[in-house]
C-alpha cells in the first residue's frame, strides 16, 4: 500500500499550531468571555469573536509571522 500522506515540515506543523490557537482564541476563548461577562445575549458573543478575531489577527502581525521561518 502506498503512503499518500506526506510528511509536514516543521515550519508547517507550527503554522499549524498557530492556527489552531488563534481559532481557540476567536471562536472559543473571547466569544464566551464576552457571552459571561456583558450579559448572557447571543450580541454579547458576537461582540466577544470580533473582538478575538481583531486579537488574533494582531497577534499574527505582530509575534506569528515571525515564528514561521520563510525557509521551508
Amino acid at each position: 500500500m502506498y503512503n499518500i500522506i506526506m510528511p509536514m515540515s516543521s515550519n508547517f506543523l507550527k503554522f499549524i499550531q498557530i492556527m489552531a490557537f488563534y481559532i481557540f482564541i476567536s471562536y472559543a476563548l473571547f466569544p464566551a468571555l464576552g457571552y459571561y461577562m456583558f450579559g448572557k445575549t447571543l450580541q454579547s458573543a458576537g461582540t466577544g469573536f470580533v473582538v478575538g478575531s481583531v486579537i488574533s489577527v494582531f497577534l499574527w502581525y505582530v509575534y506569528g509571522r515571525k515564528l514561521i521561518n520563510n525557509s521551508s
